[in-house]
């Protein structure tokens, strides 16, 4: 009976760790005129968990609540946003300098 406890205890905890993760999806977009970027950089801070931005600017990551994605792509500022509620992340980045015409 001790170990039939000892596996349920340990099968809640790994339920629990699980759950406390969600899939993290969105799009980044340039500021300056809205479209998609391919091949942003989004990484878990302090973690080695990333991935890129697809061909339309589409991402997903897996990241818990309380988590800080950051977007890096080349010539643009980096962006940081907060895992809260949502399932939902779309964020658009700034040029690092600004085009005048």
């Amino acid at each position: 009976m001790k170990h039939v406890l000892q596996v349920i205890t340990i099968l809640f905890v790994a339920f629990q760790l699980q759950a406390q993760q969600m899939n993290i999806s969105g799009v980044v977009t340039a500021a300056s005129d809205g479209l998609p970027l391919p091949g942003v950089n989004v990484v878990i801070k302090g973690t080695s968990n990333g991935t890129q931005t697809d061909f339309d600017g589409k991402y997903s990551i897996k990241a818990q609540k309380g988590d800080i994605i950051v977007f890096s792509y080349i010539g643009m500022k980096t962006l940081k946003k907060k895992v809260k509620g949502s399932n939902i992340i779309n964020v658009a980045i700034q040029p690092w300098i600004a085009v005048f015409n």
